[in-house]
């Protein structure tokens, strides 16, 4: 159950990655640290805090609000990734909902790639790790404020 269940995962997530991953993402203008709870049963919860580092040394810490639907467990997540297309002048446009759509299963621990967009064109891609114990095939929606 678990080898079909991780199938099906894999391949729904490669299938909604490739159109993202196929396009070149911009000027890697920055770089992020974030640390992620969540949980969920069908509607999945996650909150956490984050680091984005322009790339001219100036710092911003961020919140991490998301809603995922498609997800049940409980889940940590250490995520780091770079950042693209933010003007070093705006650093506030990193603000917004980012978008995502993606597959996996967490059984002890697990890792994944991510990449996400926001209404401002500020791409983020992030390379995860997670501990705990989750299924989903899920829709999230990434909200990201500076502190």
């Amino acid at each position: 159950m678990t080898r079909l269940l991780s199938a099906i995962a894999l391949a729904v997530s490669l299938g909604a990655m490739a159109p993202a991953m196929a396009q070149a993402p911009g000027k890697h203008t920055a770089n992020i640290a974030l640390s992620t709870k969540s949980v969920g049963f069908i509607l999945g919860a996650e909150w956490g805090r984050g680091t984005v580092t322009m790339l001219n040394g100036r710092s911003f810490e961020l919140r991490i609000r998301t809603l995922k639907v498609g997800m049940a467990g409980l889940e940590s997540v250490s995520a780091s990734g770079r950042v693209y297309n933010l003007d070093p002048r705006r650093p506030e446009d990193i603000e917004g909902t980012f978008a995502s759509m993606g597959a996996g299963v967490t059984i002890g621990g697990g890792v994944g790639v991510q990449r996400m967009k926001n209404e401002k064109g500020v791409i983020i891609e992030l390379n995860e790790t997670a501990q705990g114990v989750a299924a989903k095939i899920a829709a999230s929606g990434m909200a990201v404020r500076i502190r």
